[in-house]
């Protein structure tokens, strides 16, 4: 998936700068943004660069999807509702894990403490998806309400790889590992029998950075291979009740939510950044408008190259390759 600067921007994927000031501090300052559209049924299809889905089984429920990938949902008389936006690779892609670059995913939800909820009996809030090839539906849990899954696994007869299969360490975190099967609808149509992956993390969050690819990767370290051609990794908001009573209501809310190929926006560390002998460099402003392109030798300044070519003082964002820099021409 290609894309230009103005999307990388609102990706966040340039929160890696060497300069912290220009990290994006998104559980502190996001809010939704950008064009919106609001669905009443069930339904999958894009908003700019992103794929969006509402699935529930009963119900009157919404969800408004964002260009930005934040998204809100809304719920009402459910047994079982999920929200979803991010990336769809699409039915059979072809596609292993090991193919789609280095995953992450960022969130922030809006409201921690569920207080919308009414008779919600579970909630998973993380990074959701399926593969197939064998079908796999798969879940990153960093926040629940109202009782943390470790549940998952330990009724199913007849299976002895189902439960808790051990724990792996991500983002600095301690996550379990579980694994169920079950036989119901499914990307591949009703009653289809499937497994399950799910990591739960030790400790709830309700805002931050999730390494896809690491829960894969620590999955495998488990024996737990993904499928062979993945569908989906999407930011997930899903919740419902068991016993089904048919009457779960409530809403849930990301004020920011993005999933991305690249590197993470809270890294520790940035792509190196460092002019080269007749380095052509890209020059933007804050607002991502491309300006041009400066051309420095080793040693000479970048800030007084900007103010040459552009002859204005001010802050610019400089790319060199999949590295960018905040410069300040004075």
């Amino acid at each position: 998936m290609m894309f230009g600067f103005r999307t990388l921007f609102a990706l966040g994927l340039f929160g890696v700068f060497a300069t912290g000031a220009f990290a994006q501090d998104f559980c502190n300052t996001a809010t939704h943004s950008g064009e919106s559209i609001t669905i009443t049924s069930n339904g999958i299809n894009d908003i700019g660069n992103y794929n969006y889905e509402l699935w529930a089984d009963i119900g009157d429920n919404s969800a408004t999807f964002y260009t930005d990938g934040s998204f809100s949902c809304e719920f009402s008389n459910v047994n079982d509702y999920l929200c979803r936006e991010g990336i769809r690779y699409g039915m059979n892609s072809g596609l292993k894990y090991t193919d789609l670059g280095h995953l992450f995913a960022d969130f922030k939800l809006t409201d921690p403490k569920f207080s919308t909820y009414s008779n919600v009996t579970y909630s998973y809030i993380g990074v959701y998806g399926w593969s197939q090839d064998p079908l796999i539906e798969w879940y990153i849990v960093d926040n629940w309400s109202p009782y943390r899954p470790n549940w998952i696994g330990k009724s199913t007869e007849g299976c002895d790889e189902c439960g808790l299969r051990g724990t792996i360490t991500v983002d600095g975190a301690t996550y379990e590992v579980y694994v169920d099967k079950v036989q119901r609808g499914s990307i591949e149509g009703d009653n289809t029998p499937f497994t399950q992956y799910f990591s739960v993390r030790k400790t709830k969050r309700s805002c931050g950075t999730i390494d896809i690819t690491a829960h894969f990767d620590g999955w495998k370290s488990l024996g737990l291979e993904l499928g062979n051609s993945m569908y989906e990794a999407k930011v997930l908001g899903e919740a419902g009740q068991y016993p089904e009573n048919g009457n779960a209501s409530g809403t849930i809310d990301f004020a920011y939510a993005k999933v991305y190929t690249g590197e993470a926006s809270t890294a520790l560390h940035a792509p190196k950044f460092a002019a080269t002998q007749n380095q052509n460099l890209q020059v933007f402003d804050m607002q991502g408008k491309l300006l041009g392109t400066v051309s420095i030798t080793q040693g000479s300044s970048l800030s007084a190259a900007i103010k040459n070519k552009f002859h204005s003082t001010g802050i610019y964002m400089v790319k060199q390759g999949s590295a960018m820099k905040k410069v300040v021409a004075k």
